[in-house]
């Protein structure tokens, strides 16, 4: 995003509770269309990538564009107080932005006019960006003209935002005008210090704007039981115990509950390492890391590996990623290799810009397909937008349908961050885990109402946990601790209705990979995992033990259900040697019992060395050269 579209950096004083009150109420204002389940299948039109008439412009803008597309920020581009970050700390973490999302910047005093079918229960949706550098308030106004007809005004207020986080979604009923085809129209009224006018030119922001209404379905939906579509949904940063039914305290996924109770459930998944990159290589490759040889965000998998796309696109599937980190990419990670296309964020998307790309991409799809959306948000900096950061979080799944029925699970209120150098904050990261939980409730909706579940495996998995002051950790992923590789992992098999099982049982998410082609009947090739319907139900026990490896090859760690035991070798974060923890007496591994005699200790020794010692003779994958703009990135991430 330009300079004069850029949005306000974060105050830094808290809001009032009323204050917090009134932006929830502001959310939850607008009239909430009804969406009838026999309505037919969602369809959005996105106004950002539409190309509207401009019917209004004012005499001074002469040969200047009236509106323009951007990458913004859903919060700001620089989210830290200042005067709180030490030279030292600025120099370590240059530069931290909250997430991206589609941004459509309008001049005061134009009109832009989209023709636009309506079908049932039909709303406009948009996000108040507030102009960063020239921060004014701002009148939206969405109006609604039929054919042969006037403009009906539908939405008109004014936006002023002095205050954290970013504004809520507004969502403007479009319901009276439901199966016509109309002009959409939207104006900005930008009103600076010195009022209107003045010569100048003055821009607002319209974030993810988009039109929703519920057309009939007018083809098959691809994919077939025999052949099904997969859904790949990857968290970014989420430990088990974020989600509701993984013992998260206050309960803020609504959505991922919901998802649970039709999936198979693993809750005692453990994840091969403790950081993005690694991680994705087992999940996509099947295989530990002492086999992919892939231990930081700068090594590239070697092509002589084969990925869950590429055996997707052999077997005549159309395959996509949309990746919201920007180190996760193809130029870092190699997984890009067997998809037809990629979408790769600048510094991170926000899940809901994944979610408007991967629903997009959905519905042209005539062929089944493998998509893998990677969502980052509760990864620091923690930016959710209101009422997420407010303390709020919905109470029940609403779908494509807007936004409602907020509860609060804290004091209402801005809590800033504890920890300003990362933009850290347990109960931010609380309102991103449930900001991310609306996304993947939206998401669901729409493959439900286009009839696409019938023929779709939904797989929802995250790459590893996060400390949140756990063993002396703030807001990093350091160590390999329950906290760091325990996460979740549920899947939704094809079927309009189904019923879930919670499923005991060690299991990694090596074992995604075979699961997943023996599902589809892919011939699985060779690799470390296991297919999860063959080793777990019906009695079965699941893995004797689930091994976990830190990054830049920093220890190894075992994980039966009863112990863990770790090595750390070369870690700032923790003094090298060994770690020993009875997870039945000690859940939260508090105690090391590493010295004390147990027999246990020598016995899981012995196995992590047994284990490391075999390795496959494959290609060994060498770092890539990081440009200085990578090196910033992951500065700004906290990794470098």
């Amino acid at each position: 995003m330009t300079a004069t579209a850029t949005l306000r950096p974060l105050t830094r004083l808290a809001p009032a509770l009323p204050l917090a009150l009134t932006l929830l109420a502001a959310a939850c204002s607008s009239p909430q269309p009804a969406a009838p389940a026999d309505a037919g299948a969602w369809h959005r039109t996105d106004l950002w990538l539409a190309e509207p008439r401009v019917e209004a412009a004012p005499d001074s803008l002469g040969n200047q564009r009236s509106w323009a597309r951007h990458i913004g920020v859903l919060g700001a581009s620089e989210v830290r107080d200042m005067t709180q970050v030490t030279p030292f700390q600025l120099q370590q973490i240059p530069h931290l932005a909250a997430s991206e999302i589609r941004a459509l910047e309008q001049v005061q005093g134009t009109r832009l006019a989209y023709r636009v079918e309506l079908g049932q229960a039909p709303y406009l949706s948009f996000i108040p960006l507030i102009n960063e550098q020239h921060p004014w308030p701002t009148s939206y106004k969405v109006s609604v003209r039929p054919p042969g007809g006037e403009p009906v005004v539908a939405h008109e207020r004014l936006e002023t935002i002095a205050v954290p986080p970013a504004q809520a979604v507004v969502d403007v009923d479009l319901g009276a005008f439901a199966g016509q085809t109309v002009d959409v129209l939207l104006e900005v009224d930008a009103l600076g210090a010195g009022g209107k006018g003045g010569g100048r030119i003055r821009r607002s922001v319209w974030g993810s704007p988009a039109v929703y209404s519920r057309i009939p379905l007018d083809h098959e939906p691809p994919g077939s039981p025999e052949r099904p579509n997969v859904v790949l949904i990857g968290a970014d940063t989420l430990r088990a115990d974020a989600i509701g039914v993984l013992g998260g305290d206050p309960d803020v996924t609504p959505a991922i509950d919901q998802l649970a109770s039709e999936s198979d459930l693993w809750p005692e998944t453990v994840s091969c390492f403790n950081v993005t990159n690694p991680s994705f290589a087992s999940l996509m490759t099947g295989l530990y890391g002492k086999n992919h040889g892939v231990y930081d965000l700068r090594t590239q998998l070697p092509e002589s590996f084969t990925t869950l796309a590429e055996e997707f696109s052999g077997a005549g599937y159309d395959t996509l990623a949309i990746i919201a980190a920007r180190h996760l990419g193809n130029h870092n990670s190699g997984l890009g290799q067997g998809f037809d296309e990629t979408s790769l964020s600048e510094l991170h998307y926000s899940a809901e810009l994944v979610i408007d790309q991967g629903m997009d991409w959905i519905s042209g799809r005539r062929k089944p397909f493998f998509v893998w959306l990677h969502l980052f948000d509760p990864h620091t900096p923690h930016t959710p937008p209101a009422p997420y950061a407010l303390g709020f979080h919905q109470t029940t799944t609403h779908g494509l349908s807007p936004d409602g029925d907020w509860r609060m699970h804290r004091t209402p209120g801005w809590p800033g961050y504890s920890f300003m150098p990362l933009g850290g904050s347990r109960e931010l990261y609380q309102g991103e885990v449930a900001y991310l939980d609306r996304q993947v409730d939206r998401l669901m909706g729409f493959l439900r109402s286009q009839r696409l579940l019938e023929n779709t495996i939904v797989v929802f998995v995250a790459d590893h946990g996060e400390n949140l002051a756990d063993h002396g950790v703030r807001f990093g992923h350091h160590g390999l601790f329950e906290t760091t590789t325990r996460v979740p992992l549920m899947i939704r098999w094809p079927g309009a209705e189904r019923e879930g099982r919670r499923i005991p049982g060690l299991v990694q998410n090596v074992d995604v990979f075979p699961t997943l082609l023996a599902a589809a009947g892919i011939p699985v090739p060779d690799n470390d995992g296991e297919n999860l319907l063959e080793i777990t139900g019906d009695g079965k026990r699941g893995r004797r033990a689930a091994f976990s490896e830190h990054s830049h090859a920093q220890g190894a760690r075992i994980r039966t259900p009863d112990f863990s035991y770790m090595v750390s070798e070369g870690s700032n974060f923790f003094p090298d040697g060994r770690y020993l923890y009875d997870l039945r007496t000690d859940p939260h591994e508090t105690r090391n019992l590493a010295g004390t005699g147990l027999a246990q200790e020598e016995e899981l020794q012995r196995a992590l060395h047994g284990w490391l010692s075999q390795r496959r003779q494959l290609d060994r994958p060498r770092p890539v050269d990081l440009t200085q703009e990578d090196i910033d990135k992951l500065k700004a991430l906290g990794y470098l």
